[in-house]
Order: structure tokens, then sequence, then C-alpha cells
């Protein structure tokens, strides 16, 4: 068999084995990599376009279940070098354990996973997939789900919209209190281990991480007094375990001695928040946020 052949079947069986392992160690990030950003899936929950939609139907199983493992049977992988595409066919049994008042249940799976996969450049990332079940074992509420009227026997618990939308205009609150107060182990449980803050139109940079980004704005304004405020959020709950959010922002800041610039006293700026955010064990986090479109309104400087 040509070598190259043997290389690609090598590459995309690999990529199955890490997309179940990230899916049981809930490493979003890793299906990301692994998808195109076109890619599509039947899960059985109706057709899913992209990776977002994809990752957040997959979390809206796993997020609510205790540990997970996905096993990986017998794989039939077949490349097409000439096009740059191949397809696998791989069994999987998947076994899923309850928590909370579901602590005892279990939920296991027996399917057949069809892929689709393209080389792009020199890696082969998934276009699609499609899960066929073959059977089901256990309680399928260690899911914490509910009856599907439509036909597919379960779908994710629906959200309760209002109350999570107030959950997370507490957590923006919070978010501006412990900024001000300079409560940093406050304003660390704000946001989820992998966050990443986009504040590039702000005249920052991106950090992709709590560990990263809280000393660097504590370095900023530790010595600055602060006062932030949040104004006509739009929240938008897209799964039982994420949401996007936009909203406007000003704030003013003043620095008694100067220490900023020569003469610099205080400034007023505004600009928005695009948020993004994810319900964990602990409630609501923010998991992204850009600030975008800042401008400077008001400068007072020193006499």
């Amino acid at each position: 068999m040509d070598l190259e052949i043997l290389a690609a079947e090598r590459e995309i069986a690999r990529a199955l084995a890490r997309f179940a392992r990230a899916m049981d160690e809930k490493d979003w990030p890793v299906l990301h990599e692994i998808m195109l950003p076109g890619a599509t899936a039947e899960l059985g929950t109706g057709t899913l376009h992209g990776p977002v939609e994809v990752v957040d139907v997959i979390r809206s199983f796993l997020d609510n279940c205790g540990p997970t493992q996905h096993l990986l049977g017998t794989m039939l992988i077949d490349v097409d070098i000439p096009s740059g595409t191949a397809t696998s066919r791989t069994y999987v049994a998947d076994l899923h354990l309850g928590i909370d008042d579901r602590q005892g249940l279990s939920f296991s799976t027996f399917g057949d996973y069809h892929d689709e996969w393209q080389l792009v450049g020199d890696a082969w990332r998934m276009s699609h997939r499609t899960k066929h079940m073959n059977g089901t074992l256990g309680d399928i509420r260690v899911f914490g789900g509910q009856p599907d009227r439509h036909g597919s026997g379960w779908a994710p618990e629906a959200p309760d919209t209002a109350a999570d939308v107030e959950a997370i205009r507490q957590l923006k609150a919070r978010y501006f209190r412990f900024m001000d107060t300079k409560d940093w182990d406050g304003l660390a449980s704000v946001f989820t281990e992998d966050v990443e803050i986009d504040m590039t139109e702000s005249g920052g940079g991106i950090t992709r991480s709590r560990d990263e980004y809280i000393p660097f704005l504590r370095a900023s304004i530790e010595n600055v007094e602060t006062v932030h405020h949040g104004h006509t959020p739009e929240i938008s709950i897209s799964s039982p375990a994420s949401a996007i959010g936009t909203w406007a922002m000003e704030d003013k800041l003043w620095w008694p001695d100067g220490s900023a610039r020569p003469g610099l006293r205080s400034l007023h700026g505004y600009g928005h928040y695009t948020e993004e955010y994810r319900k964990t064990g602990g409630g609501w986090k923010i998991s992204a946020m850009r600030l975008s479109r800042l401008r400077v309104d008001t400068v007072e400087r020193a006499e």
C-alpha cells in the first residue's frame, strides 16, 4: 500500500482518538482544531453547522453528567489522495455516569461514526460527522434531560431563559464591582480557566487564560481609582450550557498623582463588550470577552 495512504490513515485514526479523548476530558478547543470551520454534523438533534454548534450540542449532554468514556472499536478508513478527501467508519461505545441527584445512574450507547475528511495543507480535518445509533443501555436521565416528543427520544433540558439571563447580568455586575474594588480573587471567579480576552481594539493584546489576564489587569489598574458601568445588555441563551452577550460600557479612571502620564489626572472612555458565557457546575462564567470600539471622550489634566 502506498506510504502516503498509510500516513493519511494513521493521521485520521489519531484524530478520531483525540476527538474521543477530548470529549471525555472536556477539552473543547481540541474539537475545534480537528473540525473544519465549515464542518457539519448529524448527532440526532438535526443538522449542525460549524464547530460552535457541534460543540454546543455535545456539551449540552456532557456538561450535565459525570465522568464519561468513549471507546472506539473497528475502523474502516478510505483515503483518496488525488482529491484530498477521505471517509471513515468507526464503532463507538460510550459510558456516561450521573452526578448529584443522579448519582448511581449510568447510560451507554452503541453506535457507528461515519466521518468525512479533507486534506487542508498538510493536515486532515473533519468536514462532517454522522453518528448512527445502534442501541442504548441504562437510564437516559443521567443527562438531566427530558423526553423529546419529536422523535429522537431525548432532548437536553430546556434552559430557564429568564433565570439564566438574570444570572449572567449578576455575573457581569460582579465583574465590574470586583474590578473597581480590586478584589482579584473575586474577579478571577467570574471567568473560566481558559478564558480568552481580546483587547487589541483598545490598545492591548490577547490573553488566553485567567492566570494570564488577572496579573495583566492588576498591573494596569491596581493603583488607579476606577468606576465601570455596563448598559443595555443583549443576552442570548444558545444552549443549556452556553450564551452570548453584548454590553455597552463606560468607565472613568483617576490618577490623583498624575502617575499615568505627566499631568494626567482622569479620563472617560466608552465602548462595547462582546462576550461568550459557559455554564459549569459553579454556574455561569465568562469564557471569552472582546473589548471593541473603545473611545476616549474626555481627558482631564492636573493643574
